[in-house]
């Protein structure tokens, strides 16, 4: 009997030990996967570990923060704290997630409290490399709630003191060149990203950063090369994957973006915000019951999530519900309100021949940018359904002066001169619209009623049956083709 009782807490004690190395061996793996930048498999490590130190709460409460479960993180980062409230990253972190949640004072508290325990008062020679990069890590985070509250030059005197403790450290460079993106200091911010290449080549952050800035330029496809380059760096770089999705959705390539938001999606799987952009690329690419079902369960954990309800207001302005659509852009904080929604909104009124309402709308959005090319481009439609072509053609051009991906200004402004009978310039610049994308049907009938308006009826003939090509059962054109070709040569 003794014997079995013995055996059996031998067993007991086999379990407990391989027990307590397993979890030891998940702690210590989740940690290392924190710091290599792998939070989804951080988290998975973690998640059964018990929460008995200040290491399983930090590391746990890092590795939910980076996948977006911001207030479960908070939860773990103050308990961390409660194990030992004289380490410095668990107000770090805290402070970053405050940050996130634009709780800008609220997270200078818990940076200046992790700077107490930061060894500052020692020069960099007197400090082991744990140290410093505890002191980078902090003071980079403070550099990034600074840039976020737009007090930028606080963010570079914090980045000014981390790099006297390590001149080298390219992420110190990837900080100065975000504060002075920031400032729209482009060139400064250039030579800091890449500083940080030369420091660590293919460093996604920097990377990323040299795409922002072609981003703000408005250089879509550069950025786009910069993004891609970033992914292909580190396969973990979650904001790259977001912004390579917002720039595939620009250049109307959906499901390319859908591709790149899953993927953030994945590495961030807590945040609203990817699940967002998702729905919006479905609607980019006209599958709007997609877009809802998605934006349904994303207003189904945050019914107050502006960004969801907002898109969902642009589904249901593409399904003519505007009496729902106006409802959910109520719901949308003011200021959480863009140029982009401002000149989606306007399609309502615009679309119930309400001009001065869908004009105010208009202002509205170009007064938050300025330099927005969609916003005047659907000022420009706005005026034209009023028939005001010499307005409308302003508008046009503004938005092609800007930049304008979108074929459809060209076409719009050279209806507008055929309106005008400016049949000249009209046919330049349809002819603009068809050399950029040759595969828009009516800028073809347009091209040929300009042509027939400047009496040149071989090229109208030429640019109707171009058009057939798109439209082949059109009568109009058909008709139109029969008498210019029975009229006889000039």
């Amino acid at each position: 009997m003794i014997t079995k009782i013995s055996k059996k807490l031998i067993m007991l004690l086999i379990l407990l030990v391989s027990f307590t190395a397993f979890a030891q061996d998940n702690l210590d793996n989740g940690i290392a996967a924190v710091k290599n930048g792998d939070y989804v498999r951080a988290l998975d490590l973690l998640k059964g570990v018990s929460k008995d130190s200040y290491n399983a709460n930090l590391y746990y409460g890092i590795a939910l923060f980076k996948t977006g479960s911001l207030a479960d993180a908070e939860k773990f980062l103050k308990a961390a704290i409660k194990k030992d409230n004289e380490k410095p990253e668990a107000y770090s972190v805290l402070g970053e997630i405050y940050t996130q949640q634009k709780k800008y004072s609220d997270a200078a508290v818990q940076f200046e409290t992790a700077k107490k325990y930061l060894p500052l008062n020692k020069t960099a020679d007197q400090l082991d490399k744990e140290e410093v990069d505890a002191i980078v890590s902090v003071l980079k985070a403070e550099s990034e709630n600074f840039i976020a509250d737009a007090k930028v030059d606080k963010a570079i005197t914090s980045l000014t003191a981390a790099k006297g403790y390590a001149k080298n450290n390219a992420l110190i460079y990837v900080g100065l060149g975000d504060a002075y993106l920031a400032r729209g200091a482009y060139e400064p911010a250039r030579t800091n990203y890449n500083e940080a290449l030369r420091l660590k080549p293919n460093f996604a952050p920097a990377l990323h950063g040299l795409g922002r800035i072609a981003f703000k330029q408005k250089k879509y496809s550069e950025a786009l090369e910069d993004y891609i380059k970033a992914t292909e760096a580190d396969n973990n770089y979650a904001p790259a994957f977001f912004e390579k999705g917002i720039i595939f959705y620009l250049l109307d390539r959906f499901t390319d973006a859908i591709d790149a938001l899953e993927r953030y999606d994945k590495l961030v799987p807590g945040s609203l915000r990817g699940k967002t952009y998702i729905a919006k690329a479905h609607y980019g690419k006209g599958e709007l019951d997609e877009a809802l079902i998605i934006l349904d369960e994303v207003l189904a954990k945050d019914p107050n999530y502006s960004e969801a309800n907002k898109y969902k207001a642009y589904v249901l302005i593409d399904k003519k519900e505007y009496s729902k659509a106006e409802e959910y852009f109520n719901k949308v904080k003011p200021e959480d309100l863009n140029s982009e929604d401002y000149t989606k909104w306007s399609k309502i009124p615009a679309d119930k021949k309400d001009y001065s309402k869908a004009y105010e709308m208009l202002d509205k959005a170009i007064s938050l940018d300025s330099i927005d090319e969609n916003a005047y481009f659907e000022y420009g439609k706005t005026l034209f359904a009023e028939q005001k072509y010499p307005e409308a053609n302003e508008k046009f051009q503004k938005a092609i002066d800007l930049g304008i991906l979108n074929v459809a200004a060209y076409v719009y402004k050279g209806i507008g001169f055929y309106y005008l009978k400016e049949y000249e310039q009209g046919i330049e610049v349809l002819n603009k619209s068809v050399e950029l994308n040759p595969n828009i049907g009516s800028a073809y009938l347009w091209l040929g009623n300009s042509y027939v308006g400047a009496n040149k009826n071989p090229e109208a003939i030429a640019a109707y049956k171009k058009y057939l090509e798109f439209e082949p059962d059109d009568q109009f054109t058909k008709d139109q083709i029969q008498k210019l070709e029975a009229l006889p040569p000039k």
